[in-house]
C-alpha cells in the first residue's frame, strides 16, 4: 500500500488539492495520500523544507513525498526525483530538494521529455493522463511520476543518477571550540522560533560547561536550558530543546516572535566559558 504525502502553499480554499487527490487515486488506486501541511506560506520554501525535513524520519521506507511549494514554476524546469533515506522526495530541480536533504540522496534523478516518457511507458500509464495544463503542470507531471514509483520501478530504469548533485548547507549552525552560530529556521504555530542549532552539537561543543545564549546582537541573553515550558514564568524568556532536538527560544505562555521581533534568518550565538 503505497503512502504519499503532500507538502503544498495551496491553503484550504483552493481545489488544487482535491485535485491531485483525486488523480493519484486514480492512477494509484491502492494509494494512502497524506496531507502533511497545505498552509504553508504562499512561496515559502524554507519554511516548507523545514517542516518536511521534520517529518521525514517518520514515515516508513518507500514513502513518496510531493514537495509542491516554489517560488514560481519557471518554462524550463522540470521535475526532479531524489531517493533519500529509502523514500523519495519529488518536487522541481531548481534547488528546492536540497533544502530538505542532510546528506547527498543515493540517486537523483533529473526528468525530462524522455526519461519522462520512459517512466509512462514502464509504468503503462494512458494517454489521457499525459496532457500538461500550463496553469497546473503538477497535476499530471507528478501524479505520472508518483504511479512509477509506486510500482517499485528502479529509477535507474528511468534516466541517469545526477553525479553533481550536492546538498544545501542552508540549515547549518557554524561551529567553533568556544562557540556555536545559528539562526532562526522557523516560527511555529506559538510563535516560538526554532533554530538551527541541534541538541547533539550543543552537547558536544559545551562540554557540561558554562554558556550564554545571545539573540539580536547581544539585545536578549539566556544563561540556561529548560527542561519543560512550565518551568519558567509567565512572561520569561527561555530556550529549550524540542521535540525535533533543536533549540528554540520562547517566551512562557507568550508571543516570542512578536514580542521580540523573531524571523527566519534571525541571528542566534551561544558562547561557552573559555571564549
Amino acid at each position: 500500500m503505497p503512502i504519499i504525502t503532500l507538502t503544498t502553499d495551496w491553503q484550504t480554499r483552493d481545489y488544487y488539492s482535491g485535485m491531485i487527490k483525486g488523480r493519484l487515486l486514480t492512477l494509484v488506486p491502492d494509494a494512502v495520500v497524506i496531507e502533511i501541511n497545505q498552509l504553508i506560506e504562499p512561496f515559502h520554501i524554507l519554511q516548507a523544507s523545514f517542516i518536511l525535513q521534520q517529518v521525514l524520519p517518520e514515515y516508513p521506507d518507500g514513502t513518496i513525498h510531493l514537495f509542491l511549494v516554489n517560488k514560481g514554476h519557471q518554462p524550463g524546469i522540470w521535475p526532479a526525483v531524489a531517493k533519500y533515506k529509502n523514500q523519495f522526495l519529488v518536487g522541481w530541480d531548481d534547488g528546492i530538494l536540497a533544502l530538505v536533504m542532510t546528506a547527498n540522496p543515493d540517486y537523483y534523478l533529473k526528468l525530462d521529455y524522455q526519461s519522462l516518457e520512459k517512466m509512462d511507458e514502464l509504468s503503462g500509464i494512458s494517454n489521457q493522463f499525459k496532457h500538461i495544463e500550463p496553469s497546473f503542470p503538477e497535476l499530471s507531471l507528478f501524479s505520472r511520476i508518483s504511479r512509477y514509483l509506486s510500482l517499485g520501478l528502479a529509477l535507474e530504469e528511468a534516466g541517469p543518477n545526477s553525479t553533481g548533485f550536492s546538498h544545501s548547507p542552508a540549515w547549518q549552525p557554524v561551529i567553533q571550540k568556544d562557540q556555536i552560530d545559528g539562526l532562526v529556521v522557523f516560527i511555529d504555530s506559538y510563535r516560538n522560533a526554532i533554530t538551527n542549532i541541534p541538541k547533539s552539537e550543543f552537547l558536544k561543543i559545551g562540554t557540561d560547561r558554562t554558556f550564554e545564549i545571545t539573540i539580536k546582537s547581544n539585545r536578549y541573553k539566556i544563561h540556561g536550558i529548560n527542561h519543560t515550558y512550565m518551568e519558567s514564568d509567565p512572561g520569561e524568556l527561555l530556550a529549550i530543546f524540542n521535540s525535533a532536538g533543536l533549540l528554540e527560544i520562547a517566551i512562557a505562555q507568550g508571543n516570542a516572535a512578536e514580542l521580540l521581533g523573531f524571523e527566519p534568518g534571525t541571528p542566534i550565538k551561544i558562547k561557552f566559558d573559555g571564549t
